[in-house]
């Protein structure tokens, strides 16, 4: 979808009823949070959810999941899902911060095998400050939510 704004008109027992104009931006990023309101955070080489239980470790790898990315090079078809290998990679400029500090993103790309997820994986930095920290990311300017990851040594 292109353009700055989207009309929408909806069907209701054969009435069309016309919904407010909706704005449309580049990116509107989201990462993806449980129903119990812990984000959506892996361990990119044990494959386990991330939590308090489970901290990420400073020099490895996690992998955010996320929404509203934006655009991807290759373009790929929306609805579709994303290929097992050579997902097509975010367009947009993508950065994460963790406690307002930049990390290094070491991919973004939509998640293979999924339909309107991405995956961003980012390194933990070596730190000295353990424990609860504050994790975003940002898309040529437009900022995700923000979520809690717990960091041991």
């Amino acid at each position: 979808m292109r353009g700055n704004t989207v009309s929408l008109v909806a069907s209701l027992a054969g009435y069309g009823v016309k919904l407010p104009t909706l704005a449309v931006a580049e990116a509107a990023p989201v990462i993806f949070v449980a129903r119990d309101g812990s984000p959506m955070l892996l361990d990119a080489d044990k494959g386990v959810m991330l939590d308090a239980i489970t901290p990420a470790r400073s020099g490895t790898h996690i992998q955010i999941l996320a929404s509203g990315l934006g655009r991807v090079t290759p373009e790929w078809p929306t609805g579709v899902a994303a290929p097992l290998e050579h997902a097509p990679r975010v367009a947009g400029n993508v950065r994460v911060y963790l406690d307002r500090t930049p990390v290094e993103v070491t991919r973004a790309e939509l998640a293979p095998g999924y339909v309107g997820f991405y995956l961003v994986e980012i390194t933990i930095p070596k730190i000295s400050n353990y424990g609860p920290a504050e994790l975003y990311l940002d898309v040529d300017g437009a900022s995700s939510n923000r979520v809690r990851v717990y960091i041991e040594p």
